[in-house]
């Protein structure tokens, strides 16, 4: 099937299905505003929130509750990726899509760099470089991420202690391999990509979890580098203006930590596997 070319004497324009509040949709949305130069998007908020009651076909105990939160999608997002996942960015002029947050950030990557030679590109040149990055992401996508969900939503004192632990594993991992002020060096990555939108959002776990769920300020050479590297890319206009307002945000994920949200990502956490590891059937 051959591919469509793109006319980059104007921006390439797509629709692009997102909601506010997720952190992996976050992801694409940086990458969207670091290739903003060359790519331009018209967002639809593709995602929310309504309040019913159990519809009977839980696949976990509801214990007669009834202030369950479900994801509405929008036609919209359903017609682009049936499954209802977010990030899907769409080319209307063809109707294909491209799903996946960390798929997502290689494909504008890719598309932004053959527009122009001066696009400040997310992944390395080198090809070994390029396999090394793409394994750190995987890593941080599930040792950090997936962590933050089971800090949040396993209901246990030891299973949230155990995914805390993980979580700040990663982050020291992650601060270790910095090789300058990003993970790849003088620019941003596919690496901080990934960590980013859950970087800016740890503040949620000391909130509902209690102050032995904070992410250490300081206190060795590590962690320093670390809350360097956060306060850096927080200062990023790619980043400033995708991170959601602090008491909103917190406001939203509420329902997870009061285990009200019926989500994929929810759902899985709850039935005993990594977020990263949900399932669109038994979790839909």
């Amino acid at each position: 099937m051959a591919c469509p070319t793109f006319d980059f004497v104007s921006k390439v324009l797509f629709r692009y299905y997102s909601s506010w509040f997720c952190p992996f949709a976050n992801r694409a949305t940086i990458a969207l505003e670091h290739h903003k130069s060359v790519i331009s998007y018209e967002w639809e908020e593709a995602l929310g929130w309504q309040q019913t009651p159990p519809d009977g076909e839980e696949n976990f105990d509801s214990t007669e509750r009834d202030d369950w939160w479900y994801h509405w999608k929008s036609p919209g997002l359903l017609k682009a990726n049936p499954q209802g996942m977010i990030p899907t960015i769409v080319d209307e002029s063809t109707g294909r899509s491209v799903t996946e947050s960390l798929v997502c950030i290689e494909f504008l990557d890719e598309l932004a760099c053959s527009a122009s030679s001066q696009a400040p590109s997310l992944m390395p040149s080198c090809p070994y470089e390029r396999a090394r990055a793409r394994v750190a992401a995987d890593r941080v996508n599930k040792q950090v991420c997936s962590a933050y969900y089971g800090t949040l939503v396993k209901e246990s004192d030891e299973d949230r202690a155990a995914a805390f632990g993980s979580l700040k594993e990663g982050l020291r991992l992650f601060a270790a391999e910095l090789k300058g002020d990003f993970w790849g060096g003088d620019s941003l990555s596919l690496v901080d990509l990934v960590l980013l939108p859950y970087a800016h959002r740890l503040y949620v776990l000391e909130h509902y979890r209690g102050p032995e769920f904070a992410v250490p300020v300081g206190g060795d050479d590590v962690w320093d580098r670390y809350n360097s590297w956060l306060e850096r890319t927080g200062a990023l206009d790619a980043v400033a203006v995708t991170i959601p307002d602090r008491d909103r945000y917190l406001h939203h994920v509420g329902k997870y930590a009061h285990a009200k949200a019926r989500s994929k990502v929810g759902n899985a956490v709850r039935r005993g596997v990594a977020a990263h590891d949900y399932d669109h059937k038994v979790d839909g």
